[in-house]
């Protein structure tokens, strides 16, 4: 009797014991079993590794930091995973952004926007922005010709000023050619001359030991981390021919500036008032973008260039090119 019920026992507690041990090596597969699944859903293997490559890290302070002089990288583009999250993330932030301001982030101004002083400094009754873009090392960032107090330093990286104004000011213009100029969006409001769409041009900043600093103000609605910096812009029509509600001349802010477009009239100074900025991006896995959201239907619009070409990407879409007017 004591037997039988020994055997009994035993065997209920291998019983157990096996049940236990199912469970762990289920816990063991799972997460294979969920990467199967992810797979089947059309991620495939390669990609979920292109993924695990592109590792960002943010500077510290005191780390060696080399950014002029050694070996090309070269350049490759970034998954459409890659690419689909940093966009996901872009466009959360914006609607955050949208919901939290009603009008602006600039309570002193409706309509604020971007505009490039000549010099560093603002004027009183303006916001100063400045940050610092850490482009790709040992890469080929550069200027030429008129870019205001824009300017590539030691390092390849661009150090970027711009004064926060009165987009109210800024009508249709009579330029030289039907064209667009831009002004970076800075709040949340836009006025009856601006494109009814928001262009946002996102760029894949250097990874390794990322410097991205925003010295002065706020770029909100645009964003700056150690991933890359997004700057927003607002479009405003030019046409050849004079109209309704067109300017001839930029307005007077009291300060000389530029603005972003290719027209060549009206810009103070003529061929001395236009210029470039190249800004060299990440090389690898690189997830530059650019793509306009309607202002009414949230319709997202893919694109190599803002309209009016101030940002052009058209030939090279690992980098930027801005093109830069003064105007005052």
């Amino acid at each position: 009797m004591l037997s039988h019920i020994f055997r009994n026992w035993v065997f209920l507690f291998s019983f157990l014991f096996t049940l236990l041990l199912l469970q762990a090596c289920q816990d063991e597969i799972t997460p294979n079993s969920n990467l199967e699944a992810t797979n089947a859903s059309g991620t495939d293997e390669a990609s979920i590794t292109r993924v695990i490559e592109k590792i960002e890290t943010a500077y510290t302070e005191g780390e060696l930091k080399i950014e002029t002089g050694g070996p090309k990288e070269l350049e490759t583009q970034a998954s459409p995973l890659i690419m689909a999250s940093v966009k996901s993330r872009l466009l959360a932030y914006q609607k955050q952004f949208e919901s939290r301001y009603n009008e602006s982030s600039d309570f002193s101004e409706a309509y604020p926007v971007g505009v490039i002083p000549m010099n560093e400094a603002c004027p009183a009754g303006t916001t100063k922005i400045k940050f610092l873009m850490d482009n790709q090392d040992n890469g080929n960032s550069a200027k030429s010709g008129w870019t205001g107090s824009w300017y590539v330093n030691g390092n390849g990286n661009g150090i970027h000023t711009l004064c926060s104004v009165w987009g109210g000011a800024f009508t249709f213009m009579t330029l030289n050619k039907s064209t667009q100029y831009l002004l970076v969006r800075l709040g949340n409001s836009k006025t009856m001359f601006m494109e009814p769409r928001v262009w946002n041009v996102y760029f894949d900043n250097e990874d390794n030991n990322n410097a991205n600093t925003l010295y002065d103000g706020n770029l909100g609605p645009g964003t700056i981390n150690s991933q890359g910096i997004n700057l927003q812009f607002w479009a405003i029509a030019g046409k050849d021919t004079p109209g309704v509600n067109q300017s001839a001349e930029f307005p007077d802010l009291g300060f000389s500036y530029g603005v972003f477009g290719t027209f060549t009239s009206p810009v103070v100074g003529g061929a001395a008032g236009m210029g470039t900025f190249k800004t060299d991006d990440e090389n690898k896995n690189n997830a530059n973008q650019l793509y306009s959201v309607d202002w009414v239907t949230n319709v997202i619009t893919h694109g190599s260039y803002v309209h009016g070409y101030g940002v052009d990407r058209t030939n090279d879409p690992g980098n930027t090119l801005f093109n830069i007017r003064r105007v005052r």
